[in-house]
């Protein structure tokens, strides 16, 4: 018989803001299946791969914003769920991953699916709960409801981030035939309440006044209107750096600085340098941004984060300040000082200047795609050119998220969405697809073949996914490892880093139902595209063929623009 206290977990869970559980079958976690399934108000996702499973529910939980629950049985479907979890904890995401398991007495005894789970995932949670394995006693009763209560609260504190919560069962996990089982009126629930931080910036609004080149670099974030309205309020005041994981929008903000910062130097890098860095989000993409401002180093860097996280991959931070971004950057906006002709001069000069190099950065950038050869840059800038506005974009690791923020021009609306905690390839088809599960946008992943590939199991189940559209750049192999110094070099170079394969999406797409589309050139791209982003009944996958010389010799072709 399943215990009352365990088949209440699910409306103990749903009480406090879960509405979706991606689960993956087995046999110890029965009881838990059961406690999900007869509880109407969550709904249920099965995935057999726990590993496509997690990057499932991380799509969700990026999208909704609110927590979502893993649950899986006992042995090595825990381990499975690692680099989602991973990536949830570097992203702050709060999953909540339920284990099933053993009783303590069977381990280390052989027995079948037996692993030590307990602190399987230490390194990328924020806590591990170990739940009791009876809870006929009242005391054990009260452990198990206080303890889950409290895994729950801990996710959705700040810093968000995954929760483990292990559950010894003993059998039977099934019940009855004619066992009752509904779910108690009053299950205990332990509702935090956190208390809204209202904090005095007068002090930082008259230290702001003293900086006249001001940077502001926000990292990876969602899409908020309220940021964005604050950062434009503050056109003129400061400049404003966006990757194209930041989601900021404004036409002012500076867009092709990866580009053109990789060749600054001497006079122009002290007339880009700021006086104030101000930073937000989590990472930055940007690789010669990063370079730029660890070379050229601000007076003062500080850096707004609700949940005191003192990241510095700037190597300059001197202020860590305790706040909402968009109140922050309101609260600088609403500050008002005596401004001399000299200081206004120097703040026209610094964002003109910025704003100049991005000017040239974008004008290279349109004639070099003017005479560029069909090749993966010119592709994704045709794909970017022909999304439609307000879609979820999710763009895969590797070239993929580098050619993006190199081209940057996104339709209005659009939010990008990028694993870029642990920017890893193996879970970007499972984090586009759970997004798309629970959006009511057009959801649409930019993908490298590899990754593609790699992660097709995220496709293995029977939900609705009309509303997905994926894009796979097949350049037959690994072709960052053309372009990037090092390996580019190596006789090893096709066998051991480019991994070259004959392989096509074709028969990923004939297996699963998709919609299938092809292009080997620019007119096929444009043609395929006026297709796929239109409504339809199954998804859609487009595969677009690049010759990987081809992208080498036009990537070179792109950086030396910026570097004549």
């Amino acid at each position: 018989m399943i215990s009352q206290t365990v088949f209440d977990t699910s409306r103990i869970l749903s009480l406090k803001g879960v509405t979706h559980v991606v689960l993956s079958p087995g046999s110890r976690n029965a009881p838990l299946t059961i406690s999900f399934s007869r509880n109407p108000d969550i709904k249920i996702y099965n995935i057999v791969d726990e590993r496509s499973a997690g990057f499932i529910a991380l799509g969700m939980a990026q999208k909704l914003r609110q927590p979502v629950v893993l649950c899986c049985t006992s042995g090595t479907s825990l381990l499975n769920y690692a680099p989602a979890i991973a990536e949830a904890w570097y992203q702050q995401i709060p999953l909540i991953v339920i284990s099933a398991d053993r009783p303590p007495e069977w381990q280390g005894q052989r027995d079948g699916q037996t692993i030590h789970q307990v602190g399987a995932l230490a390194n990328f949670v924020k806590e591990t709960f170990e739940l009791p394995a009876q809870t006929e006693h009242e005391d054990l009763a009260w452990e198990y409801s206080r303890k889950l209560n409290e895994a729950v609260n801990l996710s959705t504190q700040l810093p968000q981030g995954p929760v483990h919560i292990n559950i010894p069962f003993r059998e039977p996990f099934y019940p009855q035939p004619n066992d009752q089982l509904t779910f108690s009126d009053h299950p205990w629930v332990i509702s935090p309440h956190y208390s809204e931080l209202s904090p005095d910036f007068s002090s930082l609004a008259e230290a702001w006044q003293h900086f006249d080149k001001r940077l502001i670099v926000p990292g990876q974030q969602p899409l908020t209107p309220e940021l964005n309205e604050a950062l434009g309020r503050l056109t003129g005041e400061a400049v404003v750096v966006g990757d194209v994981i930041s989601n900021i929008s404004g036409q002012a903000a500076i867009r092709h600085h990866d580009l053109f910062l990789a060749s600054v130097e001497g006079k122009l890098a002290e007339s880009l340098q700021p006086d104030l860095l101000v930073t937000f989000g989590r990472s930055v993409i940007s690789k010669n941004l990063k370079i730029f401002l660890r070379k050229n180093p601000p007076k003062e860097h500080w850096h707004i984060d609700e949940a005191m996280v003192s990241a510095d991959p700037f190597q300059s931070m001197s202020k860590l300040i305790q706040a909402k971004p968009e109140r922050f950057l309101a609260a600088m906006a609403d500050s008002k000082g005596d401004l001399s002709d000299f200081s206004f001069q120097i703040r026209k000069n610094f964002a003109q200047n910025w704003a100049v190099e991005d000017s040239k950065g974008e004008r290279r950038l349109t004639e070099s795609f003017e005479n560029m050869k069909f090749s993966e840059f010119s592709a994704f800038a045709k794909v970017i050119k022909l999304l439609p506005d307000s879609t979820d974009l999710h763009v895969a690791n590797s070239m993929p998220v580098r050619y993006v923020n190199f081209i940057q021009g996104l339709p209005k609306g659009t939010e990008v969405f990028a694993n870029r905690g642990t920017s890893g390839i193996d879970g970007t088809n499972g984090t586009a697809v759970g997004g798309s599960l629970v959006s009511n946008r057009l959801t649409v992943l930019l993908t490298g073949d590899l990754s593609f590939f790699y992660d097709r199991n995220a496709f293995f189940h029977h939900y609705d996914l009309r509303q997905l559209v994926l894009i796979v750049f097949n350049n037959g192999g690994g072709g960052i490892f053309r372009l990037i110094p090092g390996p580019s070099a190596l006789p090893e170079l096709q066998q051991h880093f480019e991994t070259r394969h004959t392989h096509s999406a074709r028969f990923t797409a004939m297996e699963y139902g998709f919609d299938y589309y092809q292009a080997k050139d620019a007119a096929g791209v444009e043609k395929a595209m006026k297709s796929i982003v239109k409504k339809g009944k199954t998804p859609r996958l487009l595969e677009i063929f690049t010759d990987p010389e081809t992208n080498n010799e036009v990537f070179a072709q792109v950086k030396k623009a910026f570097t004549s």
